[in-house]
C-alpha cells in the first residue's frame, strides 16, 4: 500500500474514532484523557486539511470527498460488524 493511501486512511479514520470517544460516558479522569485525545485528533485533522496545498480546486474537493467517503464507509462497517 502506498504511503499516501495509508495517510489518507489514517486521517480519515481518526475523526470517526474521536467521535466515538466523545459519545462515551467515562469517569472524570478517563473523560479528561479522552478529551485531550479528541482535541489532538481534531487539531491534526485541521492541520492535515490546511496543509493540503492543491492548486486545482476540483482535485482538492476530490481529496476531501475521498476522506468523507472513507469515514462514511468505516462508520457503516462498524455498524454492520457490531450489530
Amino acid at each position: 500500500m502506498k504511503t499516501e493511501t495509508k495517510q489518507l486512511i489514517a486521517v480519515s479514520l481518526l475523526p470517526v474514532l474521536a467521535d466515538f470517544l466523545e459519545d462515551q460516558d467515562f469517569n472524570k479522569r478517563t473523560k479528561m484523557m479522552s478529551n485531550a485525545l479528541i482535541n489532538q485528533v481534531r487539531s491534526f485533522d485541521r492541520y492535515f486539511i490546511d496543509r493540503t496545498k492543491v492548486e486545482d480546486k476540483e482535485m482538492y474537493d476530490e481529496i476531501i470527498e475521498q476522506q468523507v467517503n472513507i469515514q462514511l464507509h468505516f462508520r457503516n462497517y462498524i455498524k454492520e460488524f457490531f450489530k
